[in-house]
């Protein structure tokens, strides 16, 4: 009788049937108490700080304490690194996208870390995925639980009957304390028990899912062939089942005339001084453009990466595809212009400061589309170095204080009675104050220009220690 395949089980725990070394590496349980502690101590209780991102680095140390392989001190060094580039932006300011980065970072750190030849592995991708395989994995690890049973009639064996009713009842009892009052004073009066020196319910779901999040991080050494796993189909291009050459070739046909008459009339009244029709503010014509022709690079984008299967090969219909994009781009070019114009009439918000960077980013994206054309590059080429570009984008602007920049922005037009500014966050707090102290008078409640305190390390973070700088050097000078 052949039995085909090993069981699962011995595939997991049979490494000492090799001649290799065991595993190295601390358990993981030890490992995510102490995290926990930690988590405890730097995080609950405090405003999210400098804390944060030194528990983000203990993380990170746990990560290094459970794997198994042998770590290099070249890989050792670039993994910091990008733990310490994601986590900058966090220690300037924590806000949701500084998280975020953060949080990625952590998560490509503990790939680079654990797989021995990272630079062969989709980093971005294998990241990802820690999530979705992590959640399974800890499913999969509680269902394999085991705890060695006592020797019969002994007692230990009576203390682990009890262990089970006892500790999960006793949890019920804390939630029911927390959830009705009338049991917490049950309790008090005929146990004579002060439940006071029990932990808060959201002290406990606290720690539960800091521990959901951080079991999977402790296993990504059992995780590491699934979280690696290479796609087998690739993206080389993308048709359509609607597009052929010769519609293609007479669209771009079109699309450069109607575009043509576009960019003219921009270079006359933008760029070229020509007067607007009687009736029509520059402020009025720059608002009606500005975001319909951002729309338009973006669907002319998506229309350049369909049509590039059916180009052919040293066609004119790809040079007609080079011009349009490149009117494209001087399109952009003009709603920036066509935004700055509205933003001297009218100020500048968050939506309109969003909607600079993205038109940057849009206009760069449509460069990288000539580059991936003349490159003859695949359309997953285009797509990873697009994605990189946003991500550079949402990275540069969390190390931003774009509120500051707002508020220095619009007073330094003398627009003090905008209302706008008063419900700005702190980061308007000094632009205010130093116009205030010019002017001589009070543009909004005091209540509004202030930046909040933070009186424990734990909550330190570097925009607030400069505003608070700032602050103080006015009064200073005052």
């Amino acid at each position: 009788m052949v039995v085909r395949g090993v069981p699962h089980r011995i595939v997991k725990d049979a490494w000492w049937l090799d001649d290799a070394d065991p595993p190295k590496g601390v358990r993981a349980g030890p490992v995510l108490i102490l995290a926990l502690l930690l988590a405890d101590v730097l995080i609950w209780g405090f405003r999210p700080g400098l804390g944060l991102a030194v528990w983000l680095f203990a993380v990170a140390t746990a990560i290094l304490l459970t794997i198994v392989r042998t770590l290099t001190f070249d890989r050792f060094l670039k993994a910091v690194a990008v733990l310490v580039v994601t986590t900058l932006p966090l220690i300037e300011v924590v806000q949701f996208g500084t998280i975020v980065i953060a949080v990625h970072g952590l998560l490509i750190f503990g790939v680079m870390v654990t797989v021995e030849r990272w630079e062969a592995v989709n980093l971005w991708r294998a990241a990802i995925r820690i999530p979705g395989y992590g959640l399974v994995q800890t499913i999969r690890d509680g269902l394999a639980m085991r705890v060695s049973v006592p020797s019969k009639g002994s007692f230990q064996e009576a203390l682990f009957d009890w262990a089970l009713p006892v500790g999960i009842g006793g949890v019920f009892l804390v939630l029911f304390a927390a959830a009705n009052p009338l049991v917490d004073q049950w309790l008090l009066s005929f146990t004579q028990i002060d439940t006071s020196f029990l932990p808060r319910i959201e002290r406990v779901m606290f720690w539960g899912f800091i521990a959901l999040a951080i079991w999977p991080l402790l296993r990504l050494t059992t995780m590491m062939p699934a979280l690696t796993k290479a796609k087998s189909n690739r993206l080389r291009g993308l048709r359509s089942g609607f597009l052929t050459e010769r519609s293609v070739g007479r669209a771009l046909v079109v699309f450069n005339l109607i575009f043509l008459v576009q960019t003219t009339l921009d270079l006359g009244y933008l760029w070229g001084g020509f007067a607007l029709p009687e009736g029509m503010t520059y402020a009025e014509y720059a608002h009606r453009g500005a975001y319909p022709l951002l729309v338009t690079a973006l669907l002319a984008g998506v229309f350049a990466l369909l049509a590039q299967p059916y180009l052919g090969i040293g066609s004119g219909v790809r040079r007609l595809l080079y011009f349009w994009i490149a009117q494209n781009v001087i399109l952009v070019i003009s709603s920036i212009l066509r935004l700055d114009l509205y933003v001297d009439v009218y100020g500048l918000t968050r939506l309109r400061f969003a909607a600079f960077v993205w038109m940057v980013v849009v206009a760069l994206g449509l460069v990288l589309i000539i580059m991936q054309l003349i490159g003859r590059h695949s359309v997953g080429w285009f797509l990873q170095r697009a994605f990189g570009l946003g991500v550079l984008a949402i990275y540069l602007c969390n190390l931003v204080n774009i509120d500051g920049y707002i508020a220095r922005h619009n007073l330094a037009d003398d627009r003090d009675n905008d209302y706008y500014l008063c419900g700005l966050s702190e980061g308007a707090a000094p632009a205010i104050r130093a116009h205030q102290l010019t002017i001589g008078t009070e543009i909004c409640d005091p209540y509004r220009v202030q930046v909040s305190q933070r009186d424990d390390w734990r909550e330190w973070g570097y925009r607030n220690a400069r505003l608070h700088r700032s602050l103080a050097t006015m009064e200073i000078e005052q």
